[in-house]
């Protein structure tokens, strides 16, 4: 993984890493996180094939981009959208997102939807949250030892799967991103995040993978919206809640093969 800086027009200034050859893919992590978190999720659940140039910004206010400062959610859609014209040339890519990232993705994809091959939304922030009754699936005795007390409250927060290799899954992806960000202008991003992204996105290939057991943004405003999307793959996972993309990484995986298939191969292609 090699890092890279890019400055906008605005002099505003991203971190971002970059690994890979072929189709460029954009990942973009939740709010309260890095780059570190949506690679770590990237390395689990990419098919080996086809080959991507991925690239994973830290949004601003969080990782590395922290002292960014935006006004809006919008700001930071097109803060995405100046990156993506500036490294990836007018070549079509792939967008990947989890939770606020995946709010971002659409909101990206409208500004650009003839050059998205596919969208991947991961239990994306909606504008309306309807958290769920989180309920643990299971709890293995001594799982979070390792853990001091601050990450044991965000682990058990986050994760409905309270066991030894999900607590080792959350000390190395999600533990190193904690307090790694300016809640100032994370609050702002998060509280401006609501807006109608329109229906350009409608048409493009896309999963939607979402949490029963989501407690901290729920499933049901994400599913209702979904069923304006003509081309949409949707799946509410009964045992997974918000860390859906750690804790059911082989699920993730296979259906990223079939989104991938339908969007940059071109299966299933419906007729023009």
């Amino acid at each position: 993984m090699s890092s890279a800086v890019f400055t906008a027009r605005s002099g505003a200034v991203l971190h971002l890493g970059r690994t890979g050859d072929g189709m460029p893919l954009l990942g973009l992590h939740g709010g309260y996180s890095s780059r570190g978190e949506i690679e770590a999720i990237l390395d689990e659940v990419l098919p080996d094939s086809p080959g991507f140039e991925r690239w994973t910004p830290d949004l601003p206010g969080m990782g590395q981009s922290i002292g960014t400062s935006v006004d809006d959610a919008a700001e930071v859609a097109d803060l995405l959208c100046e990156l993506v014209d500036d490294r990836f040339g007018g070549s079509r890519f792939v967008i990947v997102g989890h939770s606020l990232g995946g709010f971002l993705a659409r909101a990206v994809a409208a500004r650009m939807p003839e050059r998205v091959a596919a969208l991947a939304l991961l239990c994306p922030l909606p504008a309306e949250l309807q958290p769920e009754p989180a309920g643990v699936v299971r709890t293995d005795p001594g799982a979070t030892d390792g853990l001091d007390e601050r990450q044991r409250s965000e682990f058990e927060g986050y994760f409905v799967w309270h066991t030894a290799a999900m607590a080792a899954r959350f000390r190395a992806a999600v533990a190193p991103s904690l307090d790694v960000y300016d809640d100032d202008i994370v609050d702002r991003i998060m509280q401006t995040a609501d807006y109608e992204i329109g229906d350009a996105v409608d048409d493009i290939p896309i999963l939607l993978l979402l949490g029963r057991r989501d407690g901290l943004l729920g499933y049901r405003s994400q599913l209702a919206q979904s069923r304006a999307w003509s081309r949409a793959t949707v799946v509410v996972v009964e045992d997974a809640g918000h860390a859906l993309p750690h804790e059911k990484p082989e699920l993730v995986r296979a259906l990223l093969a079939d989104l991938l298939a339908r969007g940059v191969d071109g299966a299933g292609t419906p007729p023009r």
